[in-house]
């Protein structure tokens, strides 16, 4: 079962960031926020700093996207 973290970082650019995402393992959710601030910005992974890793509960989730992905019991494919 998935969990929501919620990571927290900045760029070399000076940019912050708190991106909340779903992932089975704090590596695989860091990887997916990398994976998107790097192609939204064109940044290399070293630009890129993580300062906090934590799980959220959905209460306390402030992403609709991450809420709504964790309601859904299934997904159908036609």
């Amino acid at each position: 079962m998935p969990k929501i973290y919620r990571i927290v970082g900045d760029t070399t650019t000076g940019m912050k960031f708190k991106i909340e995402v779903t992932a089975e393992k704090p590596h695989d959710a860091v990887e997916k926020v990398v994976s998107l601030i790097g192609s939204r910005h064109k940044l290399k992974r070293v630009q890129i700093r993580i300062k906090e890793v934590s799980v959220v509960s959905p209460e306390e989730a402030q992403s609709e996207e991450v809420k709504l992905l964790m309601a859904t019991d299934r997904i159908i494919r036609y």
